[in-house]
């Protein structure tokens, strides 16, 4: 949560020198929640991160940056993912995958421009208590229905960072910059709604959810 609350204060200074645009990468949303934050990860190799040299790191990162202020991207708890829908895993941790343990809200918890913060402005936030900033990736299990359908049952990744044998719980970092610890579940009333937050950046859309869907990557 601590780790957070100082990527969330991060991500508004980067605002600020950006006119009120949250970081956004050229090419697209899912570049944008890799490149937002970290260290060089064994997945995403960027040198360069957006919101780094706020939380005082102004240079390239390397893979093996990973103790001092480097410890501000790394969740104690992450233990990475495992196979879901997505037949692949993330191990042992999300923070060696991509430098960072945290999901940037990029995409409305899939990789879709038009429901996340890329290329949007703060203005454009209609409940800044209530859209995800940032979040634990375990808090994501359940996303990516776009890019990889499946059962409703089946989350994309399996990921127990806080609860055993518990999915979805996770901490999560809001755009008017306030954490809080939340679970996401898969019908509540979807992947990307919840009691109090929403991955969707004014609260409108609302995905119908149908079992049984099959295909793709997130």
């Amino acid at each position: 949560a601590a780790n957070l609350s100082q990527l969330a204060l991060a991500s508004a200074l980067y605002s600020e020198d950006q006119r009120s645009l949250f970081p956004t990468h050229s090419g697209g949303p899912v570049l944008s929640y890799y490149a937002w934050a970290g260290k060089k990860g064994a997945e995403y190799l960027s040198e360069r991160r957006m919101i780094n040299a706020y939380v005082g790191v102004d240079r390239l990162v390397r893979e093996e940056d990973r103790e001092g202020v480097f410890r501000v991207f790394l969740c104690p708890s992450d233990t990475g993912g495992l196979p879901g829908r997505w037949a692949f895993d993330r191990q042992p941790t999300l923070f060696h995958h991509w430098g960072v343990s945290y999901l940037y809200n990029s995409g409305g918890n899939d990789n879709t421009a038009d429901w996340g913060l890329h290329g949007k402005i703060r203005e454009q936030i209609t409940r800044p208590g209530e859209v995800v900033l940032a979040s634990d990736y375990s808090f994501n299990c359940w996303g990516f229905e776009a890019v990889m359908p499946g059962p409703v049952q089946v989350p994309f990744q399996y990921s127990y960072w806080h609860r055993e044998g518990s999915l979805g719980w996770g901490n999560v970092a809001f755009t008017d910059g306030h954490v809080a610890y939340h679970q996401a579940t898969n019908d509540a009333p979807d992947y990307q709604h919840g009691d109090g937050w929403t991955f969707v950046f004014d609260g409108r859309v609302t995905v119908t959810r149908r079992p049984g869907r099959g295909g793709g990557r997130g």
